[in-house]
């Protein structure tokens, strides 16, 4: 009984990719970011000329170490190839959960 309480109470990721320019991908997230879906973000790669990933945050329900840790990688992945990433919203409750994982060191992070 509890395996299907804890597929019932997830809610899939959605990523959705806005490019309000030609150098400028937004990647807005919805949903859960956490060991089970935390691949689909690696599958982003944005096309040549793009200068700048900005990943609205604000929809997640839940995330957990393994969704923080594929934020990491794709911070890694872009700066590797020139591109910067921006964090341009997220809730209160992910704001802080950056500042106790040191997080907000690394992501551009919007102000309060």
């Amino acid at each position: 009984m509890d395996k299907l309480c804890d597929v019932l109470d997830k809610t899939p990721l959605r990523i959705e990719i806005i490019s309000p320019d030609a150098t400028t991908i937004r990647l807005a997230l919805t949903g859960d970011l956490d060991f089970d879906t935390a691949g689909e973000l690696a599958s982003i790669l944005p096309a040549d000329g793009c200068d700048r990933v900005d990943i609205d945050l604000s929809g997640l329900a839940f995330i957990d170490s393994s969704g923080l840790a594929a934020l990491v990688r794709l911070h890694q992945a872009l700066a590797g190839s020139g591109t910067t990433l921006h964090v341009v919203a997220l809730t209160p409750y992910l704001r802080s959960l950056m500042r106790m994982t040191a997080l907000d060191r690394l992501f551009s992070l919007p102000p309060v």
